[in-house]
């Protein structure tokens, strides 16, 4: 009797748009050691930012969502110290939701890395929600919404193990807008109109937060490009779903922007001294004399909220054009992962298979693995690893 030959496996590995694609982009040796080893960071404190943020925010949006008429904008947020009681929250008090959030992810192991920090995230959560939220919930369709796609890997020359690739991620909150109407007061519809003016009906546009500032427009600078990409992915993934609208565009909120810290008005002050930065104060207004004026160490809020609102919005217009060149660049990132997937396999070394390309101080200095790091960022490729400080 003649017995059929098992057939190889076929092999269609998962790729998260923002945990593996972007992760990769960030930094390959660690995104190697996280997600290839399952390794989870000793310090979590960017996942703790991040998580926080989206978790607050989608639990005011679900309380709003079924409250809204009897609990108005601005709410109330108080911030409880760790382990201290409870104290006698609102309803609407976004403390409350902060709280919820904070504990959960400490049952992670998942914490602020600082009371500083901390202290900083329930001030941009407030603002965020009682800024923005005026704008923002209404529109919200779907929050959390899952989308999903299959695509072909590149072709390359090593003998990779799969020809298609699952994309997959969700999107943070799902807007239906219809544009060309007369104005109104809603500071979300106004940018997007500000941006595709030539628009008119129902259109969907896609929002995603950022724990981080607004990046410049510059080649040191990958987030901006990188942000663009995603938003654009994000829209094409939308786009094969049967229910979904055509989409105008997509919005980036920035939310470090809301509460600028010495940071992020360093940040403003060199795109404008080089041209790098696309939002920037009116010429002659108070804004512009308090970016002018500022020092580091100076008060964060002096800055105007409509300014501050500006900064933290991205209008990102989605074409057909534009949808695919993102989508070739991220194809092009799952065929450099899998390569080195089979370098790894064929050498057996993990730091010569996945060598860092990181260019970003603060994905370094949060790094568990700088210590034998070949090159972290701002050092050459002759760069000799220091060993640690003794505790």
């Amino acid at each position: 009797m003649e017995l059929e030959i098992k057939r190889p496996d076929h092999i269609v590995p998962s790729y998260s748009l923002t945990g593996d694609l972007l992760s990769y982009l960030r930094c390959r040796l660690q995104y190697r050691y996280h997600n290839g080893s399952a390794l989870p960071p000793s310090r979590p404190v960017q996942q703790w930012f991040g998580e926080f943020l989206h978790g607050t925010l989608e639990l005011a949006f679900r309380f709003w969502e079924k409250n809204h008429d009897d609990y108005p904008f601005p709410w109330p947020c108080i911030q409880r110290e760790w382990r201290a009681p409870a104290p006698n929250w609102a309803p609407n008090d976004i403390g409350r939701f902060a709280d919820i959030i904070e504990s959960a992810l400490r049952q992670q192991g998942k914490q602020a890395r600082s009371a500083a920090a901390r202290n900083s995230g329930f001030r941009r959560v407030e603002l965020a929600i009682n800024q923005l939220g005026p704008h923002l919930f209404p529109l919200i369709d779907a929050a959390e919404k899952k989308v999903i796609g299959t695509r072909a890997v590149p072709n390359s020359q090593v003998g990779l193990r799969c020809s298609n690739y699952e994309l997959h991620g969700v999107i943070d909150v799902l807007t239906n807008v219809t544009l060309g109407h007369s104005k109104t007061t809603n500071l979300i519809r106004d940018c997007v109109e500000q941006i595709c003016p030539n628009l008119v009906g129902s259109y969907e546009v896609i929002v995603d937060y950022k724990g981080s500032q607004r990046p410049r427009m510059i080649s040191t600078d990958p987030y901006w490009e990188q942000g663009d990409w995603q938003v654009q992915t994000y829209a094409w993934l939308r786009s094969r779903q049967p229910e979904s609208l055509l989409i105008a565009a997509g919005i980036l909120i920035y939310i470090n922007e809301l509460t600028p810290g010495d940071k992020e008005m360093q940040n403003l002050k060199r795109g404008i001294a080089d041209g790098t930065t696309d939002v920037v104060p009116t010429p002659g207004s108070a804004d512009e004399q308090i970016v002018r004026m500022w020092r580091p160490g100076n008060a964060i809020d002096q800055l105007s909220i409509e300014f501050r609102l500006r900064r933290a919005i991205r209008v990102i217009p989605v074409t057909n054009e534009s949808t695919q060149t993102a989508l070739k660049e991220f194809d092009d990132v799952v065929r450099r992962a899998e390569e080195d997937i089979i370098k790894e396999a064929c050498i057996g070394d993990i730091l010569q298979a996945w060598s860092p390309q990181c260019l970003d101080d603060d994905t370094c200095s949060a790094c568990d693995f700088r210590y034998f790091c070949p090159r972290p960022a701002g050092k050459g490729d002759g760069y000799r690893p220091e060993a640690p400080e003794a505790p």
